[in-house]
């Protein structure tokens, strides 16, 4: 018996041959005390109140009845890495593969898989490794989604991040596979340093444009060589910093104090900021594009009129 990831301590997931072993009859398991995740599965405890925690529920109960070759990949391996992935992929079916097509499962929730991966332990799970789950998103995701989980791999922050030559190297061995086309693109556009999907999409929205690739986490330091701003994408020939704010720097009061605190060092060192938000990328971010390239060519004027 055991509890799935996510799941609180109230639940707990088993099968119905575990439940026979420790003494359940029949009729027991059938009873109206145990919910049914899956065919072969009990839960005891409250039942889920949000799609996610339904989830949840179902890796925990396929877990429990997956055969030992059996591991999560696509989007269900994306989620147990942490990826940046669509809300859509979130609260669609959980893929669970294996390298056969004897233990390929067929079950309502279920997509199944016959693939050979690299297969890793994600909190207590198997799970296929980040660059296999990385070309197995190709086959659900559009080029620009697939450059923010790239980003993501490559983020030298994060633990157990990977470079993007080694990155590109583990997809070479599914040469000719499908996706490989969405893989070649979005690797292409991969970058290290994003820190979160929008400021990729916003990178991608600069450069789609027709505008020069801004520098990614631009770090600004002291004169003792500590860090005192780092600016999401930055022109800095041109001291033009243009900064995505998520919620947390409206809704977190501490945050937003700080941003103000930033926003007036920079622009007192002569730097022009541009906020961007979630609402300004939308419809093809036309409006905030506009205002880039315009504040960069009046930029770039008074730095010619002053050589």
């Amino acid at each position: 018996m055991r509890h799935g990831p996510g799941m609180d301590a109230e639940r707990t997931v088993f099968t119905t041959r575990q439940g026979k072993a420790s003494g359940l009859t029949a009729a027991q398991l059938r009873g109206a005390a145990f919910r049914r995740p899956a065919s072969g599965c009990r839960v005891v405890g409250p039942p889920p109140t949000t799609v996610e925690e339904g989830r949840d529920e179902l890796i925990a109960a396929l877990t429990a009845l997956a055969r030992p070759d059996q591991f999560f990949s696509h989007a269900t391996a994306a989620l147990l890495h942490g990826m940046p992935i669509p809300r859509r992929l979130e609260r669609g079916p959980v893929h669970l593969a294996s390298p056969s097509f004897t233990g390929r499962m067929r079950r309502p929730g279920v997509v199944g898989h016959r693939i050979k991966s690299e297969v890793v332990e994600v909190a207590g799970l198997r799970a296929e490794a980040v660059a296999d789950t990385f070309v197995h998103l190709a086959t659900l995701l559009s080029v620009e989604e697939l450059v923010a989980v790239g980003d993501w791999i490559v983020d030298p922050r994060r633990t157990g991040s990977l470079t993007i030559d080694a990155l590109a190297d583990a997809t070479r061995r599914y040469r000719g596979a499908r996706g490989m086309a969405v893989v070649d693109r979005a690797l292409a556009l991969v970058r290290p340093g994003a820190e979160s999907a929008k400021e990729t999409q916003l990178r991608l929205r600069i450069i789609g444009a027709g505008l020069p690739e801004p520098v990614l986490q631009l770090e600004l330091r002291e004169p003792d060589g500590r860090v005192w701003a780092r600016i999401d994408l930055a022109y800095p020939e041109l001291r033009l910093a243009i900064e995505y704010d998520g919620e947390q720097h409206r809704t977190d009061d501490g945050q937003y104090q700080r941003d103000i605190r930033r926003l007036r060092r920079l622009q007192s060192d002569g730097w022009y900021v541009i906020r961007v938000t979630k609402a300004d990328l939308q419809g093809g971010a036309r409006g905030v594009l506009a205002h880039i390239a315009h504040v960069r060519a009046l930029r770039m004027a008074a730095a010619a009129a002053t050589r």
